[in-house]
C-alpha cells in the first residue's frame, strides 16, 4: 500500500498518492546526463510525469534498452531433512482457512495476525479510517490479544500498525508476531497495487504456517536454503489463493520479512524480499548519544548493479522517469510493470522480467541490551537507521510501547510534510533481546 510503491495511470496522473512539483534533487542532477540504465534522463521528453513515491508506474517513455542477456539465478534448493521439503504449497493451503489451522500442532506461547476485513464485492476490503490501528485476531480473541499485548510490552516488544492517508486504499501491511517455546518470531508484509492488502494479508498467514512447520522440534534456526524453500512454498500458495479468492497478481505483489530469534540462545536471523527492513542495534557502549548498528537488511532495488543484470537480462529495463523519485522494472519497451524494488512475493509480471522472492539473509545475536526493527518503508522512507533507533534506545524495554508510538507518528509527520497529500501505511515492529531461556527439554 505504500505510495513509494504505486502506480501513475497512462495519462501521466499519480495514482495514489501523486504530486505536482519539481523533480527531486537526484533527478536535478541526472538530468541531461546519463542515468545508471545508460540513456539519459533528459531524452525523456514526452512524459510530462508527476512526482510520486509509488510501487507501480504505468506511463513512460517509448524508448528501449538494450542489454546483454543474463540468466536469473534460481532459488536455493531445499535443505536436506527439512520438514518442509515434504511439505506442498496445497498442505499449506490446507491450514491457512483459520488461526486454529495456522497453529495446529505449534507450540505456540503467543500469537496475533493483522486481518484485513472483506468489503460488501469479491476481492472487496474495508477501508480503514486514517492512521487507525489495524485489527488483529488471536488465539483467544479480544481479551486475549489485549493480555498478550500488554504482557508483550512488559518484555520489550512493541507493535503499531497504522493506516496511512490513502482515501481510496485499505491499510496494506500486515504482520504477525509468535512465541513459542524456543522462538520468537515476526514478520512483515507490506502490500501494493490494487490487491496488496489482500496479498499481504494471506503471506503472512502463509509464512507463519510454512514456519511453524519448518520449527516444529528444530535445535536451531533454520539453514538458509530452508528459509529460501519457505519463501517459495509462499509464493505458490498466494497464487493458488490469488485463483480461489478473485484477486489478480499480475500487478499486485507484496515485501515480505521475517525475524526469527532462537531464545535459548539468543541467535537471531532476519531473511526478506523488498523493502521493508529490519534493523538491530543497541545503545553505545561509551555511553554516547548515537546507538550503534549491530545488523541491518539491505534493501533489495533495481538499481543495485546485481539486481539491474539480473532484470536487463530476463527481458526487463529499469528506469527512473523525470520527476519520478525511485528506479522502476518495466518489461522492456512496454508501460507495465513500474515496480520499485527487485523482489517481491506475488507480481507476476514483474517476475517475468527477472524479479523474484529470493530472500536475503543477516545472521547475529540478539543479546539483552539490543533491539530488533522490523518495519515498512511508511517508516525508512523518511527516517534513518540510526534515528529509528536512537528512538528505540532512548525509551528503553520499558518505555518500548513509547517508541513504537513516536516512531509512527513521526513517520506520517515526515510524510504530510514531503507529499501533504499522502501518507504511506505505517507498520513498526519494535522486539528487545531476552535474557537466556534454559532448553526447552531441560528439566526443570
Amino acid at each position: 500500500g505504500s505510495p513509494t510503491k504505486g502506480r501513475f495511470t497512462p495519462n501521466g496522473s499519480a495514482s495514489p498518492g501523486g504530486k505536482e512539483g519539481s523533480a527531486s534533487p537526484q533527478d536535478n542532477e541526472a538530468q541531461g546526463e546519463g542515468d545508471d540504465d545508460g540513456l539519459a534522463v533528459g531524452d525523456y521528453k514526452s512524459m510530462g510525469c508527476t512526482r510520486h513515491r509509488g510501487s507501480h508506474i504505468v506511463a513512460r517513455r517509448n524508448s528501449e534498452i538494450e542489454g546483454p542477456p543474463e540468466a536469473t539465478p534460481e532459488p536455493c534448493s531445499p535443505a536436506a531433512g527439512s520438514p518442509l521439503c515434504l511439505a506442498t504449497a496445497s498442505e499449506v493451503m490446507k491450514a491457512i482457512g483459520n488461526l486454529e489451522g495456522i497453529l495446529e500442532g505449534a507450540d505456540c506461547e503467543a500469537c496475533f495476525l493483522s486481518m484485513s476485513t472483506p468489503g460488501k464485492w469479491k476481492a472487496a476490503a474495508v477501508i480503514e479510517p486514517e492512521f487507525e490501528e489495524k485489527k488483529c485476531e488471536s488465539m483467544g480473541g479480544a481479551q486475549e490479544l489485549r493480555e498478550v499485548r500488554d504482557r508483550l510490552l512488559q518484555e520489550g516488544v512493541g507493535i503499531a500498525c497504522r493506516k496511512g492517508k490513502k482515501p481510496e486504499q485499505p491499510n496494506q501491511d500486515s504482520f504477525f508476531f509468535a512465541d513459542t517455546a524456543r522462538f520468537r518470531l515476526c514478520c512483515v508484509a507490506d502490500g501494493h497495487g490494487e490487491f496488496g492488502h489482500w496479498v499481504s494479508h494471506w503471506v503472512v498467514r502463509m509464512t507463519l504456517r510454512a514456519l511453524l512447520m519448518e520449527l516444529a522440534n528444530a535445535e536451531r534456526l533454520p539453514q538458509d536454503d530452508a528459509v529460501a524453500q519457505i519463501f517459495d512454498v509462499v509464493h505458490k500458495c498466494v497464487k493458488l489463493k490469488a485463483a480461489t479468492e478473485g484477486f489478480d497478481l499480475l500487478l499486485s505483489g507484496t515485501t515480505l520479512s521475517i525475524a526469527i530469534v532462537d531464545r535459548t540462545t539468543q541467535q537471531a536471523l532476519t531473511a526478506w524480499a523488498g523493502d521493508s527492513r529490519c534493523v538491530c542495534g543497541r545503545p553505545f557502549a561509551g555511553g554516547g548519544s548515537k546507538p550503534e548498528v549491530i545488523s541491518a537488511t539491505n534493501d533489495h532495488k533495481p538499481q543495485d548493479a546485481e539486481e539491474r543484470r539480473r532484470i536487463i537480462g530476463s527481458g526487463g529495463e529499469v528506469i527512473r522517469l523525470p520527476n519520478d523519485v525511485p528506479h522502476r522494472v518495466f518489461v522492456r519497451g512496454r508501460e507495465s510493470p513500474g515496480l520499485a524494488m527487485s523482489r517481491a512475493v506475488g507480481d507476476l509480471l514483474a517476475h517475468s522480467v527477472g524479479v523474484n522472492h529470493v530472500p536475503g539473509f543477516k545472521r547475529f545475536n540478539l543479546e539483552e541490551r539490543s533491539v530488533l526493527l522490523c518495519c515498512s518503508d511508511g517508516v525508512w522512507e523518511f527516517i534513518k537507521n540510526m534515528e529509528a533507533l536512537g528512538v528505540a534506545t532512548k525509551h528503553g524495554i520499558a518505555g518500548v510501547g513509547e517508541a513504537v508510538r513516536q516512531l509512527a507518528q513521526e513517520s506520517r509527520n515526515r510524510w504530510l510534510k514531503e507529499e501533504v497529500s499522502v501518507t504511506d501505511d505505517i507498520t513498526v515492529i519494535a522486539m528487545w533481546g531476552a535474557p537466556k531461556r534454559a532448553h526447552p527439554t531441560a528439566p526443570a
